[in-house]
């Protein structure tokens, strides 16, 4: 028996040596393949985990879309978060010290003092930090799994903002055209009012653009299409940081940033991509070091990736669908919604005909969705802010104003047609009596004018 066992360990111990040398040659062929990076790549990649890390830690609409979106609770995690991360005392004492400004208590976000100084505070970080790291890491030759780990999280994080910016358009939530904009001057538009304006008047063009969107963002969940998805996304964010610069868009520093993680992500194809679109030579395969070492756990870590993704895609046209549906366009419009012009306008019983200088005379009254009220006066400025609670049963109609919640007026309300009102009563202190009578939408070129395919000349009124 003892002589069988000694043969056997005899048989075994060649093999044995031989699959612990293949193990010690593969480990010895990884080290020695592993690239060098140069002194500036190292130091590049230092400075943009960094900054990038911080940029991402510090933003609660990265943090919003990664827990997937939504209001509620969801939105108060997302501000906890702010209030952690921002960094009050830091901020405020370099406004102070720095930029000589002080800051206020409130952090709206977009492009305020605060987020600028902010911005401040995590590049002069990531300056520092990156000689430092420099010094203390001196001996290392690459960062190639650090990358690999770093490029997936800025991978999702980008990700989930196309998903949050696209669901919104494929929805069409966030260019919403009001009423107002019909009859309001355009001379009085802002900048961004234009441009929200011109997506928000054609449902198709918004929809497409949210589908592109998407599209950038499904692309950089599957590793095998990041690069692709990347190039998108940068192209897409390039476009957007453009209308957000020249429209006054308060989303300049987010929508560069979001263009600048798209960028860190192609920065190790750059040699790649240019020989593709400017030579005629083969491109070679990408040699970026994968997550794991073994084919099979690289395989389940895609499809985990694709998994993540595809639940915050859903979750972000979860949230925009109910948003759409309880406030936005889908929700059931009210009664009275239209715009209405105002035919007889008195004032404790004396009649104000329709002069430009008169202040007191309404011009218009709109009804738009979610109960939204707007009075246009005689020389076309527009009174927002009230809500309208209209009870057609009992002939009356309540307005609150928002900005002041004690402020109301009551009405009796009389409609001889769908297409005819009449309101009488007191407002500030003075008895009001308005008929009014709803204009046909179609009227307006930008509402009924529709699509063609012939057309003998441009159409431009």
């Amino acid at each position: 028996m003892k002589a069988r066992a000694g043969r056997l360990l005899r048989l075994l111990a060649p093999a044995q040596s031989n699959r612990a040398t293949r193990r010690m040659n593969l480990r010895t062929a990884t080290s020695s393949n592993s690239p060098r990076w140069s002194g500036a790549a190292r130091g590049a990649f230092r400075f943009a985990f960094v900054y990038a890390g911080s940029y991402c830690l510090t933003t609660p609409q990265i943090f919003l879309t990664l827990r997937g979106g939504g209001l509620g609770h969801k939105q108060e995690a997302a501000d906890a978060w702010a209030k952690i991360w921002s960094m009050r005392p830091v901020r405020k004492w370099v406004a102070a010290h720095v930029f000589d400004k002080e800051l206020g208590e409130r952090f709206d976000g977009g492009d305020d003092l605060n987020a600028w100084v902010g911005q401040f505070c995590w590049l002069a970080g990531a300056a520092a930090a990156t000689p430092i790291w420099s010094l203390l890491d001196r001996r290392r030759t690459n960062y190639e799994t650090l990358d690999s780990w770093f490029r997936l999280v800025v991978r999702f994080c980008l990700a989930g903002q196309m998903f949050s910016y696209g669901a919104a358009k494929a929805i069409p939530l966030q260019f919403h055209m009001p009423l107002t904009k019909l009859v309001e001057p355009f001379g009085n538009f802002s900048p961004m009012s234009v441009l929200w304006s011109q997506a928000g008047s054609s449902k198709p063009y918004q929809v497409l653009l949210g589908c592109a969107e998407i599209a950038g963002g499904l692309l950089l969940i599957l590793p095998r299409t990041a690069t692709l998805g990347a190039l998108l996304c940068a192209m897409e964010l390039t476009q957007v940081f453009i209308l957000n610069m020249t429209f006054d868009v308060p989303v300049k520093i987010h929508s560069f940033h979001l263009l600048l993680l798209s960028l860190v992500l192609l920065a190790p194809e750059s040699a790649r991509l240019a020989q593709a679109f400017l030579s005629n030579e083969t491109v070679a395969p990408s040699l970026r070091q994968e997550l794991f070492r073994t084919p099979g756990a690289n395989r389940i870590a895609a499809a985990a990736q694709v998994a993540a993704g595809l639940w915050l895609l859903r979750a972000q046209l979860r949230n925009d669908w109910s948003v759409w549906k309880t406030y936005g366009g889908g929700r059931e419009k009210p009664e009275l919604y239209g715009i209405w012009n105002v035919d007889e306008f008195s004032v404790d019983g004396e009649r104000h005909a329709p002069l430009t200088t008169d202040e007191k005379r309404w011009r218009r009254v709109v009804f738009d969705s979610a109960d939204a009220v707007t009075i246009q006066r005689m020389d076309d400025s527009l009174d927002g802010g009230y809500v309208a609670a209209v009870d057609l049963d009992s002939h009356s109609m309540t307005l609150l104003k928002m900005a002041d919640p004690k402020w109301n007026a009551n009405f009796t309300l009389q409609r001889p047609s769908d297409d005819l009102l009449t309101l009488d009563g007191e407002v500030d202190g003075q008895r009001l009596r308005v008929r009014l009578h709803r204009m046909n939408l179609a009227t307006f070129p930008l509402v009924d004018r529709g699509f063609h395919w012939v057309q003998d000349n441009s159409y431009m009124v």
